[in-house]
């Protein structure tokens, strides 16, 4: 019998839940930097700005959620990311949320197809009602039009 001959079983089934309603806000917001694989230094430096005022965060370890949610996006990706964060949201903070992803795909100036689709997706998985989706969509958009055109 060889070393090779007993058989080993790749586990199939990656498990990731959010410790707790930060760190879900933490993996949805990297889900959608991280989704067209190219995570721009605008996009970061936002995300940071956020987690470093948000009331929210004040006296959570953000960096180690952070890390979490990194290793958990290398192996499940940006929407079993979101899937598996969007129930540890509050209703109250849900829109909020939202309005930050949309400011967080548009930190680096381009709004590619993916995150797009992925703005679409949160909207979805936090269950928001659409007209406000829209309205919220619609004054990023136009506030990041304008900051363009400036």
């Amino acid at each position: 019998m060889g070393i090779f001959d007993k058989k080993y079983t790749k586990a199939t089934s990656v498990t990731y839940t959010p410790g707790n309603e930060q760190e879900a806000w933490i993996a949805i917001m990297h889900a959608c930097i991280a989704v067209d694989e190219d995570v721009a230094d605008e996009e970061l430096e936002e995300l940071a700005q956020t987690l470093a005022y948000k009331p929210i965060f004040e006296g959570h370890n953000v960096r180690e959620y952070y890390k979490t949610v990194l290793l958990a996006h290398a192996k499940i990706g940006s929407k079993q990311l979101i899937d598996n964060s969007a129930e540890h949201i509050s209703a109250e903070s849900k829109y909020d949320l939202f309005a930050l992803t949309i400011e967080l795909v548009l930190a680096d100036g381009v709004l590619a197809s993916k995150e797009e689709e992925l703005i679409s997706y949160i909207s979805s998985a936090l269950d928001l009602e659409e007209s406000i989706a829209k309205k919220i969509v619609e004054k990023r958009l136009s506030h990041f039009k304008d900051e363009t055109q400036e």
